[in-house]
């Protein structure tokens, strides 16, 4: 009799193991994205990714599972979407697909019904209810229209602090170029008209080397040029070395004759070239 009660009572013991193991293996929603309450999306093209304890991907469970969502914004009117499947990759995942741009900076709500299968045909224990907002993209234009006019302003107000910085110091330079000549004088010991004159000399010569011509190119002073190299001189205008009292190498003559010669003998191959092709012409003619 013991035995049979023990028999029993472990059986019992089997039956709420057995229903207590059925109940934590029913279908369930693992995660999600957008998750519950996440704001600041972009309005188009958005896809609502659910992932499922259990594989979702079988034809039967896609059929059952047709109408077994809703997307609705605040006033409840319906969003087009597609479910999207890949048993291959995703196999208990369902990717949902908003069809259509959403309103800025609204709030939407997804319903996912509790009958809602799985390809072993379990079942959600309760609704699932999913809410996310969009971002408001005309406050982001205007964000973005503010910062780019500010860092316009600052470019410019850059631009003009540094151009006037520039001119602030090409005065300073300018007021260090002036020498005065009392001064310079006590300092050097010479007499304030050689001052003068000397600092009136530079101020020629820097002139001189800043000319420019009407396409705003510098002008170069060919009078305070310096001569190419040591032992060459420059002369008001050319003459020939006759003139000077010097007489020409006769190497540089020899030379002269040479090309000369063979500038007349490369004349009368000419000459000689011309005569013999009339000749043949007028032989042609005669025979014709």
């Amino acid at each position: 009799m013991k035995r049979i009660g023990a028999i029993v009572s472990l059986l019992v013991m089997l039956m709420i193991l057995s229903t207590s193991m059925s109940f934590a293996s029913g279908l369930t929603l693992i995660s999600s994205f957008p998750e519950d309450g996440e704001s600041g999306l972009m309005p188009a093209n958005i896809a609502i990714k659910l992932v499922f304890s259990e594989n979702m991907t079988s034809e039967a469970a896609q059929t059952a599972n047709e109408n077994r969502f809703a997307i609705t914004d605040a006033e409840g009117k319906a969003i087009k979407f597609d479910p999207l499947y890949n048993a291959e990759k995703y196999p208990n995942e369902i990717w949902i697909q908003i069809t259509e741009t959403l309103t800025d900076d609204t709030e939407y709500n997804v319903e996912i019904s509790a009958d809602l299968e799985s390809s072993a045909g379990n079942t959600l224990d309760e609704p699932v209810s999913i809410s996310f907002s969009t971002r408001d993209t005309a406050a982001d234009s205007n964000g973005y229209m503010i910062l780019m006019v500010l860092m316009v302003i600052g470019m410019v107000v850059f631009t003009a602090w540094d151009t006037r910085r520039q001119l602030k110091k090409q005065g300073a330079a300018k007021e260090d170029d002036k020498i005065n000549p009392y001064k310079e004088a006590k300092k050097t010991g010479k007499s304030v008209e050689e001052i003068i004159a000397k600092a009136e000399k530079e101020k020629e010569k820097a002139t001189k080397k800043t000319k420019k011509d009407d396409k705003g190119n510098d002008i170069p002073d060919t009078d305070s040029q310096d001569a190419v190299r040591e032992g060459v001189h420059k002369v008001k205008a050319r003459k020939a070395i006759s003139a000077v009292g010097v007489s020409t190498p006769q190497t540089v003559l020899r030379r002269i004759q040479r090309r000369e010669e063979a500038k007349k003998a490369e004349e009368v191959k000419r000459e000689e070239i011309r005569s013999r092709s009339k000749g043949s012409k007028q032989q042609q003619r005669k025979k014709k």
